[in-house]
């Protein structure tokens, strides 16, 4: 059968000492920018951006004016808690659009190679199945993470701004809320790994990602209700990237605990990196 590559990363230069993983990541990004994949999700980011953005100098303004004591009274009933709040700047909605656009664009990470049979001539390359794998984790870790960075340091900077210290967001906010973000790209990063080498083509691993965040989230709610017990919506990549915001910042009430969303995490992670690393062996990359 014929092999159709319609382009190819380029080959890494042995003498100029230029790491495999780089090149390809490198070459992965420049598509996604070059096809404009997900383009859409940037305004929902900035719409979400803007309102907490919003939300903050309300509470700016309602804890430095005496005018609006009885507005406060009446808006910290509806308004988080302090730990809360930090955790809420990387809350559901964001995290769902989030999940959404890696499913759009990690979904073709490794099912593109697939559908276009070019992996055999990338392994041609001096490029090792560890270092292709590595290359694709590297970009479906980096776009999640880099996303949620926004919605950390802006709110973060504009309370330091706007209010010092005292303002509604903590000083040390990022000191809690990175490690959540980073923890989330490792579930982001691994699932759509997985789906994506499971898929023959990019719409396939898009549909893959999606369904399998959702599918998870209704088995995590019926076990839930089955045996009592909320810890088992950390089978949910979704609810468990939601949890750990909430159980990093110290918040009271948290949908899934420390323990359970720890394994989850780590079986999430050893699971889907093990099927990429099985569906993208050369054995598997046969025409």
């Amino acid at each position: 059968m014929p092999i159709y590559a319609p382009a190819l990363p380029p080959s890494p230069n042995i003498q100029q000492n230029k790491s495999p993983i780089l090149v390809m990541a490198r070459f992965d990004i420049e598509r996604i920018l070059r096809q404009k994949l997900g383009r859409f999700f940037g305004y929902v980011f900035l719409s979400i951006l803007l309102i907490k953005s919003g939300i903050i100098y309300v509470q700016y303004l309602m804890n430095s004016n005496s005018q609006f004591e009885q507005v406060k009274d009446f808006a910290s009933q509806l308004l988080p808690q302090p730990a809360d709040f930090q955790a809420s700047l990387l809350d559901l909605t964001m995290l769902f659009f989030l999940w959404l656009q890696i499913g759009l664009i990690g979904g073709g990470l490794i099912s593109r190679d697939t559908s276009f049979r070019i992996r055999p001539l990338i392994y041609a390359h001096p490029v090792r199945p560890l270092d292709y794998l590595a290359s694709k984790a590297l970009v479906a870790f980096g776009i999640p993470f880099c996303i949620q960075l926004p919605f950390i340091f802006f709110p973060w900077l504009l309370s330091m701004f706007v209010a010092g210290p005292g303002g509604p967001v903590w000083p040390t906010a990022p000191l809690h809320l990175i490690p959540a973000a980073i923890l989330n790209s490792v579930v982001m990063a691994s699932v759509t790994l997985g789906a994506s080498s499971l898929a023959n083509t990019p719409k396939a691993g898009t549909g893959l990602v999606v369904g399998l965040f959702m599918a998870t989230d209704f088995v995590g709610a019926i076990l839930s209700v089955i045996y009592d017990n909320m810890a088992w919506r950390a089978i949910s990549p979704l609810w468990l990237t939601h949890s750990w915001p909430k159980i990093l910042c110290g918040a009271e009430k948290t949908l899934v605990p420390f323990w359970p969303a720890a394994v989850a995490t780590v079986m999430h992670a050893c699971l889907w990196i093990y099927i990429a690393k099985r569906r993208t062996r050369p054995t598997e990359a046969v025409i």
